[in-house]
């Protein structure tokens, strides 16, 4: 499947007007920190990065955010999610500047 962005949520990384190809997921495969994701909310599709996934209480909830807002999105339940991005990864200096800069006092 493919998307084309149209917001700029996840700039620097992925730009509005890029095309995303995204691969179906089951209920087995397993979403890590920082896998970026497409999903649906209030009726729109949004494109953001894993922050948390509960795998105690509620094994579906998914906690999202966007790279240029650093906002967590409200939690949704796992069957929203379309599939994960395949051409966009956030790389490793990002993942640690993330990190930082919501590291909590």
């Amino acid at each position: 499947m493919k998307y084309k962005v149209v917001s700029d949520s996840m700039e620097p990384l992925i730009p509005v007007d890029a095309e995303l190809v995204i691969e179906k997921i089951d209920s087995a495969r397993e979403l890590k920190k920082f896998d970026i994701v497409v999903f649906l909310q209030d009726n729109q599709l949004y494109c953001h990065y894993v922050w948390h996934v509960n795998v105690y209480f509620d094994k579906g909830l998914i906690s999202t955010r966007s790279l240029k807002y650093n906002e967590e999105d409200r939690p949704f339940d796992r069957g929203m999610i379309v599939g994960v991005v395949k051409n966009f990864k956030i790389n490793f200096m990002t993942k640690v500047w993330i990190l930082i800069k919501n590291r909590k006092a």
